[in-house]
């Protein structure tokens, strides 16, 4: 089985949740509409609560820390010195899919994959920005 997750870092010091809101939906990589969409709730409802105009109900906090994978208090508490691992969702989704491939499928895929990188490797070496 291969498994990856792609992960960005994010400082969540000092922010008021709604700042963390806007800082964690930006870092995933996401419109206000796909975050609303994977939380069910309306466009507008999240931009209020990004702007501050709107507390979340627990319900819709849980939804958040789902999709962030995040604690209660990294989200909710503006003295949490935490950094967050945000993950490409979009990524771990494909890969799940790729993980449903059968070995021979896979190995295919993994081919293809390593062609591609040895080429961008080839190319940064010979532009000179690559180093080995």
């Amino acid at each position: 089985m291969y498994y990856m997750v792609i992960l960005e870092q994010i400082v969540l010091a000092g922010m008021k949740f709604n700042e963390k809101i806007k800082a964690l939906r930006k870092a995933a990589d996401m419109s206000q509409q796909e975050l609303a969409d994977k939380i069910h709730i309306h466009v507008t409802h999240l931009s209020k609560m990004e702007n501050g105009h709107l507390v979340p109900s627990i319900d819709i906090v849980q939804r958040l820390m789902k999709v962030f994978a995040v604690s209660a208090d990294q989200l909710l508490n503006e003295d949490e010195k935490s950094v967050v691992d945000i993950q490409n969702h979009e990524f771990n989704e494909q890969i799940a899919m790729i993980n449903q491939l059968d070995e021979d499928e896979k190995n295919a895929l993994i081919k293809i994959i390593n062609s591609m990188l040895t080429k961008k490797r080839m190319k940064d070496l010979l532009d000179g920005k690559f180093k080995m």
